[in-house]
């Protein structure tokens, strides 16, 4: 009777070892998917922060420097301007002055020193005898850029021409500047209230193109320390405004645009019929 041959045995897999692989696989896959989501995360993060920075205390330090003037300048007047405004053939102009130097920025964002001066209303020879003290100012100078606009407050701001000041040395002795005159460029401003300039010159010789633009600066003594950055120390300005859209919804007109006066002489707020 001939031995029958068992079959050999059939080893029967749990699948452990592959469901380990697998898991590791996943594992490795989800890590590398976190990082890739936090490293957008951050990105998104520092973008909101440049467009948004947050408030409150700002632990980078303020660059050094070996020195800091306090200056004060004057904005007095200026002559001849071009009348944008062709109704009233006038203009109502102001000045927004920038205020720059050699000295680093903690931030490449933070802004430049800026002043507004107040709106002469119909006018072409305004004089505004505005002062404005800067401190920390350093002895290797400053570049001051005046820019003249025609305030409009239905439409945008003409630009009536800029005046580029720039000194390369200041200190204790240093001379300044004594109510100078500096001529207006023109390439820089409107080209519509120049036309009107540029046809009244053709038919009146008495009348000039280029305008005139009269300031001051001083310097009035040295800054506190520590030095390395310009803050303005006075005057401080502020202005009333008045929106066109809220009084057309409120039913009431600005008092300068109002014939009406109350019991003290003063303009009485008027309303829309």
């Amino acid at each position: 009777m001939s031995e029958r041959e068992n079959p050999p045995p059939v080893r029967q897999s749990n699948g452990t070892n592959g469901n380990t692989q697998n898991g590791d696989a996943e594992k490795q896959s989800g890590g590398k998917l976190e990082a890739a989501k936090g490293k957008l995360t951050d990105k998104q993060q520092k973008i909101r922060d440049k467009a948004n920075p947050p408030g409150g205390h700002d632990s980078t330090p303020i660059p050094p420097a070996r020195d800091g003037y306090t200056v004060k300048f004057t904005f007095h007047r200026a002559e001849n301007l071009p009348a944008s405004d062709l109704n009233s053939r006038s203009s109502d102009p102001y000045i927004t002055a920038t205020l720059t130097s050699a000295l680093p920025k903690r931030h490449k964002e933070d802004p430049d020193l800026v002043l507004r001066t107040r709106t002469i209303h119909k006018n072409v020879n305004p004089e505004w005898n505005t002062e404005w003290i800067v401190a920390g100012i350093p002895s290797s100078g400053f570049r001051l850029k005046c820019r003249l606009y025609d305030e409009d407050p239905s439409d945008y701001d003409d630009r009536l021409g800029n005046v580029t000041i720039g000194v390369g040395r200041i200190g204790p002795n240093w001379q300044g500047i004594r109510n100078e005159s500096f001529d207006i460029k023109k390439r820089m401003g409107s080209k519509s209230a120049y036309l009107i300039r540029g046809c009244a010159a053709m038919l009146s010789r008495d009348v000039h193109m280029g305008g005139t633009l009269w300031l001051s600066a001083e310097v009035i003594g040295e800054s506190e320390k520590p030095y390395g950055r310009m803050y303005t120390v006075g005057k401080t300005y502020w202005f009333k405004h008045y929106s066109p859209m809220i009084g057309r919804i409120a039913g009431t007109k600005a008092p300068e645009i109002s014939e009406g006066h109350n019991k003290e002489g003063q303009k009485s707020v008027e309303k829309h019929e």
